[in-house]
């Protein structure tokens, strides 16, 4: 990484839009570069909410973390509670008003495909108007996002569904516990081609910090910046619940 300046430095985080909304395939750790992304935020001093959208996997996500996130500071917006832990479509009217809120910004967490996307059509008018940046979270080791020619598919597809332009890629390419380096340069190529083909940036690699340096050094320091990814979420068989438990805090 360019010495001295962060990942979000690096791709001018700091200037996007109020309103961020990522998406992503199912397995695309979309949740995971959330949680990294407002931690970053947060870290620089801003005031973020977080809200979860995801109307099609209610079993990994921003809920889960809510009560750890709000003692940590954050706004949480998650589904109603009679709501909360079902698949069904509905997601919290106050995101709403958060999205004209100019006191904070706000990271929106959308469901895992093309079809979660479709939460996003009721905030359309007030994302418009407020202004959004729209992240497509993609991991070549999924079949979604597998070539350049899906993630082509998927990027048209989310739009025709929400009637919003996805505005940059971010390159999310894992393969859980067994990623290698080599895996991951691999992987960002397939996401680096895709935007060259689509004119999107590609504004980050995220990287388990242990394989930053190496990642690097296959595809070249002014590749794509790095963002050197801490894992919050866990899974039903690590530990005794999902809750987030970093190893440690990190920024962006």
């Amino acid at each position: 990484m360019t010495e001295g300046r962060t990942p979000a430095e690096m791709a001018g985080l700091y200037e996007w839009p109020r309103v961020v909304a990522v998406t992503g395939a199912l397995g695309s750790g979309k949740t995971e570069f959330v949680l990294n992304l407002a931690r970053g935020l947060k870290e620089r001093g801003e005031r973020v909410t977080i809200a979860d959208a995801d109307i099609i996997n209610p079993y990994f996500c921003i809920r889960q973390v809510a009560d750890q996130l709000e003692r940590e500071g954050f706004t949480v917006l998650t589904p109603p509670e009679a709501a909360k832990w079902s698949d069904m479509s509905i997601v919290n009217p106050a995101i709403s008003r958060a999205i004209v809120d100019e006191s904070a910004r706000l990271i929106l967490d959308i469901g895992g495909d093309a079809v979660g996307v479709r939460a996003l059509t009721q905030f359309a008018p007030d994302l418009e108007a407020a202004g959004y940046r729209l992240l497509l979270v993609a991991n070549a080791f999924r079949p979604a996002t597998g070539s350049p020619e899906a993630i082509a598919k998927m990027r048209a597809k989310m739009e025709m569904l929400c009637g919003l332009e996805v505005g940059a890629l971010i390159a999310n390419c894992h393969l859980m516990e067994t990623t290698a380096a080599q895996d991951v340069a691999e992987g960002v190529r397939v996401v680096l081609e895709a935007g060259r083909r689509l004119n999107l940036p590609v504004l980050y690699a995220t990287v388990l910090e242990e394989l930053c340096g190496e990642v690097e050094r296959l595809l070249g320091v002014d590749s794509v910046p790095i963002w050197p990814m801490v894992r919050y979420m866990q899974r039903p068989w690590e530990g005794e619940s999902m809750w987030s438990a970093p190893v440690r805090e990190k920024g962006a």
